[in-house]
C-alpha cells in the first residue's frame, strides 16, 4: 500500500513538472521571438499607412540615425517641423511621465505632450520603444494634438518587434 502511494506521488510530481515545463516553454518561445532593441531596424517599423495620420507633408524615406545606445529612424520634413522618429534603446528615459496611455495592453508613457510635439515611450523586457512626433503646421489645423495620435504607430511597431 505504501509503495502504491509513493509510486502515485512520484507519478503526480512528474506530471506536474511536465506541465510546468510546457507552460514555461511557451513564454520562453515568445520571448525568444522578440527582436532585441539593438537588433531592431527602426526604418522597417513604420509604413505609409501608420505614418500618414502624423505627417502632413508625406513620409518619404526613413533616415537611420543610430548611436551605440540607441537605434533610430526619422521620417518627414524637418524644415516643416513635421517629423516622426522611432527609437529603440535598452532602458526608458529616467523622467516622470505626464500621463500614461494604453498601447496595445502595455503601459505607454507620455514624456512630452503639447500641440506641437509628443514623445511616447513603451518599455518591455526586450527594450524600450520611443516615438517622437513633431506635428508642425498640422498642429494649428488638427484639433487632436495629443499623444493619442501616436498610439496606432506604437502598436504597429511593437507588433513588428514582437514586443506586444
Amino acid at each position: 500500500m505504501k509503495l502504491r502511494r509513493t509510486a502515485h506521488a512520484v507519478t503526480l510530481a512528474a506530471v506536474v513538472a511536465a506541465l510546468s515545463a510546457c507552460g514555461g516553454g511557451s513564454d520562453d518561445a515568445a520571448t525568444s521571438d522578440a527582436v532585441g532593441w539593438d537588433a531592431a531596424e527602426p526604418c522597417t517599423l513604420a509604413d505609409d499607412a501608420t505614418l500618414a495620420p502624423l505627417l502632413t507633408a508625406g513620409a518619404g524615406e526613413g533616415t537611420a540615425t543610430d548611436s551605440p545606445e540607441r537605434r533610430a529612424c526619422t521620417w518627414g520634413k524637418p524644415e516643416a517641423l513635421n517629423t516622426v522618429t522611432i527609437t529603440t534603446t535598452s532602458a526608458p528615459e529616467p523622467v516622470d511621465p505626464l500621463r500614461t496611455i494604453d498601447v496595445g495592453g502595455l503601459e505607454g508613457r507620455a514624456l512630452a505632450e503639447s500641440k506641437y510635439q509628443c514623445i511616447l515611450e513603451v518599455t518591455t523586457d526586450a527594450g524600450t520603444l520611443s516615438i517622437e512626433t513633431k506635428f508642425g503646421l498640422d498642429a494649428t489645423a488638427n484639433p487632436d494634438t495629443s499623444c493619442d495620435r501616436s498610439v496606432p504607430l506604437a502598436e504597429h511597431a511593437l507588433t513588428q518587434l514582437k514586443w506586444a
